[in-house]
Parts: C-alpha cells; structure tokens; sequence
C-alpha cells in the first residue's frame, strides 16, 4: 500500500504523525505553545515546498502526455 504513496503522500502522512508529538509535548507542558507552533509553521512551509516541486511534475507531465 505505502509503495504507491508519492513522495508528497509519504510527506504528509509524516507531517501528521510529527503535529501529533508536538501537541502532545504541548499538551502536556514539555514544549511551550510558542516554540509548538513555530515547530508546526517550520514543517508547513517545507511541505509546501514539497508540494509545490510534486506539482510542477505533474504539471509537466501531463503536458508530455498531450504532446
């Protein structure tokens, strides 16, 4: 099943799991909200890159395939 899973795909499932400990070391008063949610921010912006280099690839290739 995994093996299917773009890179953006295997990105983001590992984004969740990642907010998942922040909130918990937030939660439980390990890790300020502060520093929680510049952790998030910092993980947002690379998946946003990601995001945005898968879909420029997509984008290409869907224009090689009408050419």
């Amino acid at each position: 099943m995994y093996e299917t899973l773009t890179e953006f795909e295997r990105a983001l499932a590992r984004f969740g799991d990642k907010v998942q400990y922040i909130v918990g070391l937030e939660i439980t008063d390990k890790m300020s909200p502060e520093v929680a949610y510049q952790e998030i921010k910092n993980m947002m912006k690379e998946l946003k890159k990601l995001r945005k280099s898968e879909k420029h690839e997509w984008e290409t290739e869907s224009n090689v395939n009408y050419d």
